[in-house]
């Protein structure tokens, strides 16, 4: 009795082939769910807001009280020791949100439209209105509390972004809805 001895390939083209599917199929599937909870994440439909007026935050009120930019080059960039190339820019902002719920928070960050470039801002002490009728509790970024307060946001960024930035200021709940502030 002769019997043909059939090769690895031939045995298992039928697992191979369902391989160069399912392979493709599931790489696909799972980056299109990531996809869509990447840009249901993102800030996209976005409100501008003119200096002095105030975006409304899930019943929140924020607004740009001052803001201010050093240039390395410049004296302040100096004292503050700014990096060569580099812009410092310092942003108070006040927040009512007495309204909203307590589990209230947002996010503040510094953005240049025109090239979607985005800056986190760095830590700083707010200490503008000590003492004056404030509760000793008042957040020092943009989280509830009773009553209005400010607080300041410093960005360092790069020298040709300077004259092109606003403030971005959303809820989560909100997503994909957000608010450019402009500077003041």
């Amino acid at each position: 009795m002769v019997t043909e001895r059939v090769g690895w390939w031939r045995r298992s083209r039928w697992a191979l082939l369902s391989l160069l599917v399912l392979v493709p199929a599931a790489v696909v599937a799972a980056l299109s769910i990531d996809a869509v909870d990447y840009l249901g994440s993102r800030p996209s439909v976005v409100t501008t807001v003119e200096p002095g007026q105030r975006a409304d935050l899930s019943g929140a009120q924020l607004r740009v009280v001052d803001s201010w930019m050093a240039p390395w080059d410049s004296p302040a960039g100096e004292r503050y020791a700014v990096p060569e190339g580099t812009a410092l820019v310092s942003v108070t902002l006040e927040l009512d949100a007495g309204a909203a719920s307590e589990e209230f928070r947002c996010s503040v960050k510094l953005v240049e439209p025109d090239r979607d470039r985005r800056w986190t801002p760095g830590y700083t002490d707010t200490d503008y209105f000590p003492g004056r009728d404030l509760p000793d509790d008042v957040p020092t970024g943009c989280s509830w509390a009773e009553v209005p307060f400010p607080f300041e946001v410093t960005f360092l960024i790069p020298e040709d972004a300077a004259d092109a930035v606003v403030i971005e200021a959303f809820t989560p709940d909100q997503l994909p809805r957000a608010f450019h502030l402009r500077l003041s």
